[in-house]
């Protein structure tokens, strides 16, 4: 009883406090070909920046699509995504929750998408037949819409779930690759409106509609990671070893005890409430920055409890909410940066403190 009281508490409180950034403008979250360059070779964290300005290999990945045509930016992919290997590990959240999940390979963005990336797309995308409800940020303090400033490596941030799928599907159009998200059974038309209209505070389970598109998950194009995939990529060493649920992504030891959790993430004891420019921190074992801190990140599934043992679970098929991960740098307490923590939002909800990274299917 008190573990279950716990977590509604904390669910209650996260809830309350992303909802409200919603309806406000205060403080929350690269290019590729079409087909994939041959992933690294070992799980070696590439090097962080050193200052807050981005390394060049990060200044190429989100500065790839700058030209907003239908060609694909070539040689970009590896820079962009980690491989993920495959395998089998206890998905587990701090209140008893647990399953064996067996996931298969697939690419994890190394960074949070930055409001230049966003910004760029969405242009090619406004001009090639998209609407969105929300038009995004620049961090937790930037113009809502505006062009990109200094601060354009900073994560994007009021655009909701429905947004985030519409986006994933210009983006991967754009470059030529094949979208994920459909209004038909037939993956055809892809899903290119994500305006709200009558559906701006409640669900549409219409089949196709933009609460419960048709996914064509062995596309090549860009995607939400699922919830399992999120939480896989943000534990993995080596295969055999996990980073323990309750530990921030790359930590080396208990949020509560740790000394060094803030050498792996921006959270309000030294983020000052502010985001910051992606891959500032150090990464995971995997060499992907910020899954814990920065802004919290959607995923593909909506919230439940968890089932018995699964192969790549993607979650019900309705619910409520879809679900964050990762915590954030706004009164985000070290509590919320355990990579095995959940949380979850309304997908018509906008938020300064939820950005999302991009999955893709090997």
């Amino acid at each position: 009883m008190k573990k279950t009281l716990l977590f509604l508490t904390a669910a209650v409180f996260v809830f309350a406090m992303l909802s409200s950034c919603g309806k406000k403008d205060t403080p929350t979250t690269p290019a590729a070909t079409n087909t994939p360059t041959t992933p690294a070779a070992t799980n070696t964290p590439t090097t962080p920046a050193a200052t807050n300005t981005p390394n060049a290999t990060q200044t190429a990945t989100q500065t790839a699509t700058q030209t907003a045509t239908q060609t694909a930016v070539a040689g970009l992919e590896n820079i962009s995504f980690a491989s993920v290997p495959g395998g089998t590990f206890t998905q587990q959240d701090p209140y008893g929750g647990s399953f064996s999940h067996t996931i298969s390979t697939f690419y994890m963005g190394k960074y949070e998408v930055t409001y230049e990336l966003w910004w760029t797309v969405r242009q090619w995308a406004l001009s090639n037949g998209y609407t969105f409800a929300n038009e995004g940020k620049e961090g937790n303090d930037g113009t809502i819409g505006a062009a990109p400033t200094a601060a354009k490596f900073e994560p994007v941030t009021r655009m909701n779930w429905r947004d985030v799928i519409v986006w994933c599907n210009a983006y991967s159009e754009m470059m030529e690759l094949t979208p994920v998200y459909c209004s038909d059974s037939g993956f055809t038309t892809p899903i290119k409106d994500s305006t709200d209209g009558s559906y701006g505070s409640s669900i549409d389970t219409t089949a196709g509609s933009f609460d419960n598109p048709y996914v064509d998950w062995s596309a090549d194009g860009y995607r939400l990671p699922t919830e399992g995939e999120w939480e896989y990529a943000a534990r993995y060493i080596n295969g055999s070893s996990w980073t323990p649920y309750n530990y921030a992504s790359g930590d080396t030891a208990p949020y509560n005890t740790s000394t060094t959790i803030g050498v792996y993430s921006w959270y309000d004891v030294n983020s000052g409430n502010l985001t910051h420019n992606v891959g500032e921190k150090e990464p995971n074992e995997l060499g992907i920055f910020d899954m814990s801190g920065n802004v919290w990140e959607w995923c593909w599934d909506w919230y439940a409890t968890y089932p018995g043992t699964s192969t790549n679970y993607k979650g019900p098929g309705d619910g409520s909410g879809r679900v964050i991960r990762g915590g954030s740098c706004f009164l985000g307490v070290a509590f919320y940066l355990q990579t095995g923590l959940r949380s979850f939002d309304g997908p018509y909800l906008e938020g300064s403190v939820i950005g999302f990274r991009l999955a893709r299917t090997q």
